[in-house]
């Protein structure tokens, strides 16, 4: 019967798809989206044999959340996506978050270089179970294991555990052994097992009830990290969902130590150490099978995804960042640059490069663009002015404009997108800030606009703002702008996304 369903629920699909308009004006240029259809968490994020892959939640059915299953996609540059079939289907379960390894020495048995995805199998909201499929074949196809679940969830009071889910898995060479952190969402707590052969699983210790509890724990990873200038490393524990703005959704992270058993969170408890200052960033992990660290994550919020106005598509990801720690007068804290891949795409063309320009409330230089899709990189020196930035997505006609700027008194980075185009729900209009100190009285902007989108890395990575913004009209000019004072641009570079 199953497959008759499948066929007729296609074609109510079908019928559905013709009576809707594609919306391909906010269709991402170099950001990662879907052919069509839903998508969430980026999942079993991994480079083999010179392709990227990104498998990531998906309904191959509808524009909408249900039917979860893996959707896939590789790259060979981490900017041009080829789309490929639904990698792991939904069967009598759900196929939720989790990761992949490449398995180099066989240690599963399921050869030498096979790759190995374990997720959590969601039973239609009843309780969630550890599953594993594997892949010979560099992704193409996948082979359920047959002795699934790999690790079934507790038993807390003699309870089954309703959550329990988004395994995340890497190889941990001094301790010679896989490691798997796992989510128990609404007990503010990561679990962390060891394996020899990713198929046994020997529970380590218990992490949790630190930093943010004021919203779910889910899709954690784990990742030792460089810090910057120093011959030393420390581990960071990523955690979606706590966000800075009440009643959003985000991610935060712990700096600390893991001894192939244990994390130890080297701040104190109730330290809270946000990811994004942004309502769009969520879920990320970081790439496996690569010495580079990258992060890549989810572009959007759960508060609103059901309002996402995209046809035929619902969902994007963030741009790859590299990811490192840097010693602040604060602390130990994360630091995010753009992917190399980004930022030298044979795409860029460059429109604007100049120095030591002069600007004064909005009298400063204005930029019509030919496409919706450019980089700026500048850096201002505030002098005499209270507030200096860049409006992107300006239409002067309709007084729409997106704002991306600093302010010298709260010494915040900030995205402003009030009046930014299409209100998709009353809690969109926003302006969201990050804490960011001037760096001898200069301000660098790293952004990157994307025909419905803004990603903002303040001072070479120490802040980020993620937003998503549905600007009308086609317009897409951008404009410098400084408040109360002259301020000066001591550098400015543009680049156009070229198709």
């Amino acid at each position: 019967m199953r497959p008759i369903i499948l066929l007729l629920l296609s074609l109510i699909v079908g019928v559905a798809y013709a009576q809707q308009t594609p919306t391909e004006q906010w269709r991402p240029a170099f950001h990662f989206s879907p052919a069509q259809n839903w998508t969430n968490d980026p999942n079993g994020l991994v480079f083999l044999d010179g392709e990227w892959h990104i498998f990531y939640q998906h309904n191959p059915f509808e524009n909408k959340w249900g039917h979860m299953s893996w959707g896939h996609a590789v790259s060979k540059d981490l900017v041009k996506w080829e789309h490929l079939p639904v990698a792991i289907p939904e069967d009598s379960v759900w196929i939720f978050s989790g990761s992949v390894v490449v398995d180099k020495n066989n240690t599963s048995g399921f050869g030498a270089n096979s790759m190995i995805a374990i997720y959590t199998a969601d039973y239609h909201g009843k309780k969630e179970n550890q599953h594993l499929a594997y892949s010979t074949d560099k992704g193409r196809t996948w082979t359920k294991y047959k002795k699934n679940p790999l690790i079934a969830a507790p038993l807390p009071d003699g309870k089954v555990m309703k959550d329990f889910r988004d395994p995340n898995v890497f190889w941990h060479e001094p301790s010679k052994q896989w490691i798997m952190t796992l989510a128990l969402p609404t007990e503010f707590k990561i679990h962390i097992y060891g394996s020899k052969n990713l198929l046994n699983w020997n529970f380590l210790s218990e992490f949790g009830k630190q930093g943010d509890i004021t919203k779910i724990w889910e899709c954690p990873a784990l990742i030792e990290l460089p810090v910057e200038g120093k011959a030393t490393s420390q581990w960071v524990l990523f955690i979606s969902a706590s966000n800075p703005h009440p009643d959003f959704v985000g991610m935060q992270y712990f700096v600390g130590n893991f001894d192939g058993k244990t994390f130890t969170n080297t701040n104190k408890p109730d330290t809270k150490l946000y990811v994004d200052y942004g309502k769009d960033f969520y879920a990320a992990i970081p790439f496996n099978n690569t010495p580079r660290k990258l992060l890549l994550g989810w572009m959007a919020s759960w508060q609103y995804t059901d309002a996402l106005p995209t046809f035929p598509w619902k969902g994007q990801m963030s741009i790859p960042r590299e990811i490192s720690l840097k010693a602040m007068p604060e602390g130990i804290r994360l630091v995010q640059k753009p992917a190399d891949e980004i930022l030298k795409a044979k795409n860029w063309r460059g429109i604007v490069q100049m120095e030591e320009m002069g600007i004064e409330e909005d009298n400063g230089m204005m930029w019509h663009n030919q496409s919706s899709a450019y980089m700026i990189d500048v850096e201002f020196e505030l002098s005499g002015a209270s507030e200096v930035g860049v409006k992107v997505f300006r239409n002067q006609s309709t007084n729409q404009e997106t704002l991306i700027g600093y302010q010298r008194d709260t010494e915040q980075l900030y995205v402003n997108r009030i009046n930014s185009g299409k209100i998709i729900s009353a809690n969109f209009p926003s302006m969201d800030a990050i804490p960011m100190k001037t760096a001898r009285g200069t301000v660098r902007m790293q952004i990157f606009v994307d025909k419905s989108s803004v990603e903002v890395f303040g001072n070479d990575g120490e802040a980020t703002i993620t937003s998503l913004v549905f600007p009308e009209g086609g317009k897409s000019d951008w404009q410098l702008f400084s408040r109360n004072g002259r301020a000066k641009v001591t550098k400015l570079k543009v680049w156009e996304w070229q198709e």
